[in-house]
């Protein structure tokens, strides 16, 4: 009889397109998801309903099981660290304490696009199986580093800064607070410095507290916009 020489061992297997959370682009283009322009990240909430693996199949059977809730005050708080700089002499530190913002960037906008993309539902049906992770959010989460955080560039940081009276009770001195509330024209500090670093994952504010630190703390946040690239 004679010989085919088709190797038995080799086969054709469909399988999901959602293994792959990389957009790959070829001759024919690619799909990809379409952003916005500008991203705001203030001190809005974000709402949405899922089931209890992450996955979207059914918005009204979803609608009945607790929300799910992003606050973008939280993600910011989550996803930096206020520190003295440790390099200022004693007299800096009491009367005009030079303070360290070190903010990750990538955590707050990944946070952020995960949120819009969770409430608009847009892997709506994409099932836990039909990923690579066995995990939904892990996926979602893994689609937005790969394919959208490189697409945005920061564009303006604000920071707010209000001046708490210590009345004496010097046990709080340098406790500074996290504060949305402080998101005033009249609490806007102006005078600041940032430095990124190489690829803008990350940003370094430094200020000085223009009232002494033996008298006052400091009630403090911040605000950061983004553009698309």
């Amino acid at each position: 009889m004679r010989r085919r020489y088709i190797s038995p061992e080799f086969g054709k297997t469909n399988v999901f397109g959602t293994l792959n959370m990389l957009e790959e682009s070829n001759f024919f283009g690619a799909k990809m998801l379409e952003i916005e322009d500008k991203l705001s990240v203030t001190n809005e909430n974000f709402v949405w309903y899922e089931m209890s693996s992450g996955e979207q199949v059914d918005a009204q059977t979803e609608s009945i099981l607790d929300p799910q809730v992003l606050s973008s005050a939280v993600s910011k708080l989550n996803n930096h660290t206020i520190t003295i700089d440790p390099t200022q002499t004693q007299y800096t530190r009491d009367n005009a304490t030079r303070w360290i913002l070190d903010i990750n960037l990538v955590g707050i906008l990944t946070d952020q696009l995960y949120a819009k993309i969770k409430s608009a539902r847009t892997f709506e049906g994409v099932r836990t199986r039909a990923t690579i992770y066995n995990d939904i959010r892990i996926a979602v989460a893994k689609y937005i580093e790969l394919n959208v955080v490189n697409r945005y560039k920061m564009t303006k940081f604000e920071l707010y800064l209000k001046y708490v009276d210590l009345k004496s009770q010097n046990v709080l001195r340098f406790n500074n607070t996290w504060d949305e509330k402080v998101i005033s024209a009249e609490y806007e500090q102006k005078k600041f410095q940032t430095v990124s670093d190489y690829n803008d994952r990350k940003l370094r504010v430094i200020f000085n507290q223009e009232k002494p630190s033996t008298q006052y703390k400091l009630d403090y946040f911040f605000n950061v916009y983004f553009e698309k690239i």
